[in-house]
């Protein structure tokens, strides 16, 4: 039975790798969305009560800015030897994908969320969430490794309510093809992991106020 198995894993490597080498070259251009896909593992989380503070706090949402070193791509794509043969570069805006879904998860947490700037967010109960885009990377070898990293920023008035650096990782699992779709959506899923963290400190810091 052993060996039955080891046999089996081995043709499935074997499959993977002479998938890998026959579409590895040719750039892909993902279109990056948000949330992920109902198919994706726990895409869809239970529906959250807006607490106290969720109720209260509305959320003025600015535009994130691309302070990544290459702004123009968001993975790699690598043939069944491990080798870099081809780039993603997505067909939409990257601090644009990253700002929307920031007002996505926040709305789905409670919050009344809308875009403005600092001069928006002038009353007792308005917040100024902001913030820099680090890292939206997707690697690909035997799977998927979708990485996004972000620096938000809450201010209430000229006070600083949080500032803080939230990583998340995803991946849309085995890389038997390397499609657009599957490099967008281990992305989507690593912005939702960065951002459910993000969402969870927030109300935490805004319940002690």
């Amino acid at each position: 039975m052993t060996c039955v198995k080891r046999l089996v894993g081995a043709g499935l490597c074997l499959l993977t790798v002479a998938a890998l080498s026959g579409c590895a070259f040719g750039t892909r251009q993902p279109t990056l969305v948000y949330p992920p896909s109902a198919a994706s593992s726990d895409a869809v989380a239970a529906p959250r009560s807006p607490t106290v503070a969720t109720k209260r706090t509305k959320v003025v949402l600015a535009s994130f800015r691309d302070e990544r070193t290459d702004k123009t791509v968001v993975g790699t794509v690598r043939n069944g030897f491990g080798m870099r043969t081809a780039d993603v570069v997505p067909t939409n805006n990257v601090a644009d994908w990253v700002t929307e879904a920031v007002g996505t998860e926040l709305r789905s947490n409670g919050y009344t969320v809308v875009r403005g700037s600092a001069a928006d967010a002038n009353d007792p109960d308005s917040i100024l969430v902001s913030g820099d885009v680090l890292n939206v990377f997707c690697d690909m070898y035997m799977s998927y490794t979708g990485q996004v990293s972000l620096l938000t920023k809450v201010n209430r008035g000229n006070r600083d309510l949080l500032t803080k650096h939230y990583a998340g990782e995803g991946s849309a699992g085995l890389a038997m093809a390397a499609t657009g779709e599957s490099y967008a959506e281990s992305l989507a899923l690593a912005l939702r992991d960065a951002l459910r963290k993000f969402a969870a400190e927030l109300e935490a810091r805004l319940a002690e106020k």
